[in-house]
């Protein structure tokens, strides 16, 4: 019975030796923030996907206990990444990733950062914790930086050049309206769906769509529209145009679709009217 007994206790004792042996052998894991994707992107606002790293060094399965990250921008917290309840396996002697989302509009930007009017560009950072549970240790939080550069999509800019009368005949008016077009971005653009019409007294000169617009980053491109009006579908106002010297007031209007080859882009519409005098 007494060896018995000493039998017991000394595998007692050396499970418990093995344990503790097995807690000391606990590795810390490591984490970090390997990038940070756009997922959608507008004039208004982007989400971005943060994507988060945690490596186990240990013979043994782990599993994270939450993500607490901050998205800075001028070191002023714009927006949270806040997963308390966050659980990502980890492989013994493995690794796995999570994608967190975060939308930032680019009102909060401005408070952050101030008139976004001549900026194509911002930097930012995101600082936090990535909580691991360990066994017998607890939870260990561990901190992850990462800083990068977002893009601050602009709408293209529309300036009427020229209204131009190119002929006059018994037969009709010949039209054309010339326009520039601004890509400020630091990408390029393209406009599809493009539509324009004119109009003068509430009556339509001609409306039309035009191919697709590609411009280049940075970029201005030169559009002319032309218009042929014949004298049966001229209103009195542009007939006046015709017939004397009579001044005439032209309703012009371009819509068309933004669109970018970024991933993510959600297409944003654009609009742009005037008005102008046309005189013989």
């Amino acid at each position: 019975m007494f060896f018995r007994f000493i039998t017991m206790a000394l595998i007692v004792l050396l499970s418990g030796c093995s344990a503790l042996q097995k807690t000391m052998d606990v590795h810390k894991p490591k984490a970090s923030v390997t990038g940070v994707a756009i997922e959608s992107l507008s004039t208004e606002s982007v989400t971005l996907l943060v994507d988060v790293k945690v490596s186990n060094p240990n013979s043994f399965a782990l599993k994270t206990a939450g993500f607490d990250l901050d998205l800075l921008i001028n070191q002023q917290n714009i927006a949270k990444v806040k997963q308390p309840d966050a659980s990502l396996s980890l492989p013994a002697k493995g690794s796995n990733s999570i994608a967190l989302p975060v939308i930032l509009t680019f009102d909060q930007v401005i408070k952050s950062v101030g008139d976004l009017s001549k900026m194509t560009e911002f930097n930012y950072a995101v600082d936090g914790d990535v909580v691991v549970d360990l066994p017998v240790l607890g939870n260990l939080s561990m901190p992850v930086h990462f800083a990068g550069v977002l893009p601050i999509p602009k709408q293209p800019e529309v300036a009427f050049k020229n209204l131009n009368v190119d002929s006059i005949g018994l037969s009709g008016v010949k039209l054309s309206v010339d326009l520039e077009v601004t890509n400020p971005n630091r990408f390029d653009v393209t406009l599809s769906k493009v539509g324009y019409q004119l109009k003068t007294a509430g009556k339509s000169l001609g409306e039309g769509n035009i191919q697709n617009i590609s411009l280049l980053e940075g970029k201005t491109q030169r559009l002319s529209i032309p218009l042929s009006i014949s004298v049966g579908d001229m209103g009195s106002s542009l007939f006046r145009l015709l017939m004397s010297s009579d001044p005439v007031s032209v309703d012009v209007s371009v819509e068309a679709d933004v669109d970018t080859s970024i991933r993510g882009w959600k297409s944003t519409p654009l609009s742009f009217e005037t008005q102008q005098i046309l005189q013989r």
